[in-house]
C-alpha cells in the first residue's frame, strides 16, 4: 500500500530505507532534461527517476514546491584561507604571495588549520556544494595535514583532501626549485585516505614547472602520485617565476607528464595549443570564474577557449580571501564575463557560440564530477548515482515565478533558498539550516582569529594586511 504523503520538512530521510520524492521539478543533468516528476532514494543511492513513480515500501515526500538537482562540485578551494576572508581583493598575484604566504601562512598552527578548514567546508555545504576538493597547500607538517583531514571528516559532506606543500615554497622559489616532495609524505596521506570512492578521499597537488619547481622535480612528483594511484590537481597560470608568460603545458607534454588523471587549474595564460594538449591527453580543467575575472594578475576565465579546444571545464572558488563562497556567484560570473567578451568581439570569441546557462550548470555539477574521476557516481540525477542532492525552495519572492528552472537556480536562488542538502541520502542541511554545531565552529574561529591577529598584532610586519579596526572583538563590559 502506498504510504501517505509527508511534507519535505518532516521527511525522515532514513539512509537505511527508501524515500520517494514526489512531484518535484527535477533538473536531471542528463539527456532526460528537466521534468516534473519523482525520484526514489534507496540506501543513499538514486534508484529511479521518472513521472508518477509508485513504491509501496518507501516514505513518500511531497516536493512540489522544490527544484531538485545534483549538488554542486567545487574542484579547487583553499579552505584554510577561510580565516583570511576578504583580505586580498585588490592585490596582484605577486602581492598575495608576498603577503598572504610570506607573512600570514607561516603563523598557522594545527588548530588554526582545523578551524579554517571546518569553517570553509561548512560554508560550502550551506551553499549546496556537496563535493569539494580542498587544495590544502599550507600543510607544512603532518600535524597540519591531520588537522585539515580531521576537520573535513567532522564537517561531513563529500571531500577530497589535496596533499599540499609548505607555503614558503611560494616566497622562496629558488630554494625549493629542484626539490621534489618526498614519496613518504604522500604515502602517509594515501594510507590515511586510500579509497577514491569514500566520503573523504585524497589527491596529489602538483606544482607548475618553471614557476615553482623544475621540470625534473615536477616529473618526480607526478611519478610519486601515479605510483600511489592518486589523481593530480595542478595550478597552471602559465607564468615564469618573474611573472612573464611560460608555455608550461607544452613543456609538460614534451616531458610526458600530461594524462587523463590530471586536472589543470586556472589555465588563464595558456596558449590555444596548450589547451588542445589537455584535450588530446584526456585531462580535465578547473576554472575559478569570479577570481579570474577580477584579480589583477589573471586574464578572464578561459571557458570558451577550453570548449573550443575540446575541454568542458569544471568550476571552483579558489580562495575565500578573494571571492564569494556560494556557487551561484561562480556561475553568474562565468556567464556574464564570457557573454561580455563575445559582445565586445574579443578575438578569442569570434565565431564561437555564446556560452549558455545549461553550460554553466553542467560545469558546476557533472563536469566537476568528471574532474574528480567520479562521473559514474556524481554530478547528475540518474539511477545508480549517489543521492547528493539539493532541494531549492521555489516559494520565496526572489524565486517566483519559476519559468526556467536552471535560470532560477543560477540567477535567482540564494543560500537561503537551498532548504535541504543531502549527501549519500543523509541531510547535512535542513529547513535552511546546517545541522552542524555552528556554536562550536564560531568558538574555534574566534580563537584562531584572536591568535592570528588581535593578540599578536605587534608581531606582524608593518605592511602586512590586517582586519579593519572596526572588526576587533568588543571588550566585555
Amino acid at each position: 500500500m502506498t504510504q501517505p504523503l509527508r511534507d519535505l520538512r518532516q521527511a525522515r530521510f532514513d539512509a537505511a530505507g527508501s524515500t520517494l520524492i514526489k512531484n518535484a521539478i527535477i533538473i536531471t543533468g542528463t539527456s532526460a532534461g528537466i521534468l516534473r516528476g519523482d525520484l526514489l532514494i534507496r540506501d543513499g543511492v538514486i534508484a529511479e527517476v521518472g513521472p508518477r513513480l509508485d513504491v509501496a515500501d518507501a516514505e513518500n515526500v511531497d516536493a512540489s514546491n522544490y527544484i531538485v538537482c545534483a549538488g554542486f562540485i567545487d574542484t579547487h578551494r583553499h579552505l584554510w584561507q577561510s580565516l583570511y576572508k576578504g583580505f586580498v581583493y585588490d592585490m596582484t598575484l605577486m602581492e598575495v604571495f608576498q603577503n598572504l604566504y610570506g607573512v600570514h601562512s607561516g603563523r598557522f598552527r594545527p588548530e588554526d588549520m582545523y578551524a579554517g578548514t571546518l569553517l570553509g567546508r561548512l560554508t560550502a555545504l550551506d551553499a549546496g556544494i556537496t563535493t569539494l576538493l580542498d587544495w590544502a597547500h599550507n600543510s607544512t607538517t603532518p600535524e597540519m595535514e591531520d588537522a585539515g583531514i580531521d576537520a573535513l571528516r567532522a564537517a561531513g559532506g563529500r571531500s577530497v583532501f589535496g596533499h599540499g606543500f609548505a607555503g614558503d615554497r611560494v616566497v622562496d622559489i629558488a630554494r625549493y626549485r629542484d626539490q621534489p616532495r618526498t614519496y613518504e609524505a604522500a604515502a602517509r596521506v594515501r594510507k590515511l585516505l586510500p579509497d577514491d570512492d569514500a566520503l573523504l578521499s585524497s589527491c596529489y597537488l602538483g606544482l607548475e614547472p618553471d614557476f615553482l619547481i623544475s621540470m625534473e622535480a615536477c616529473a618526480r612528483e607526478f611519478q610519486i602520485a601515479r605510483e600511489l594511484g592518486m589523481r593530480i590537481s595542478v595550478h597552471i597560470n602559465s607564468l615564469s617565476a618573474d611573472g612573464t608568460p611560460s608555455p608550461s603545458l607544452e613543456a609538460m607534454y614534451e616531458a610526458g607528464l600530461m594524462g587523463d588523471d590530471v586536472t589543470y587549474v586556472h589555465l588563464t595564460g595558456s596558449t590555444d595549443q596548450g589547451l588542445r594538449l589537455v584535450a588530446e591527453t584526456g585531462g580535465t580543467a578547473s576554472i575559478s570564474p569570479q577570481v579570474e575575472a577580477h584579480a589583477p594578475s589573471f586574464t578572464p576565465p578561459p571557458a570558451v577557449r577550453l570548449i573550443t579546444a575540446g575541454v568542458r571545464p569544471s568550476l571552483s572558488l579558489d580562495s575565500p580571501s578573494a571571492g564569494s563562497e556560494d556557487f551561484q556567484s561562480q556561475m553568474r560570473a562565468l556567464f556574464d564575463v564570457e557573454r561580455t567578451l563575445a559582445h565586445m568581439k574579443v578575438e578569442s570569441h569570434q565565431g564561437i557560440p555564446d556560452l549558455t546557462l545549461d553550460d554553466v550548470f553542467d560545469f558546476a555539477t557533472l563536469q566537476g564530477a568528471r574532474a574528480l574521476g567520479q562521473e559514474h557516481r556524481l554530478g547528475s540525477v540518474a539511477a545508480g548515482k549517489e543521492a547528493d542532492l539539493l532541494f531549492i525552495d521555489t516559494t520565496s519572492p526572489n524565486m517566483l515565478p519559476v519559468l526556467n528552472p536552471i535560470a532560477a537556480v543560477v540567477f535567482h536562488a540564494s543560500n537561503a533558498d537551498i532548504d535541504t542538502v543531502l549527501v549519500h541520502g543523509i541531510p547535512v542541511k535542513r529547513q535552511g539550516r546546517l545541522l552542524a554545531d555552528v556554536t562550536d565552529l564560531r568558538r574555534r574561529v574566534e580563537e584562531a582569529v584572536s591568535y592570528l591577529y588581535w593578540n599578536a598584532e605587534e608581531d606582524l610586519p608593518a605592511k602586512a594586511a590586517r582586519p579593519h579596526p572596526a572588526a576587533a572583538p568588543r571588550p566585555v563590559s
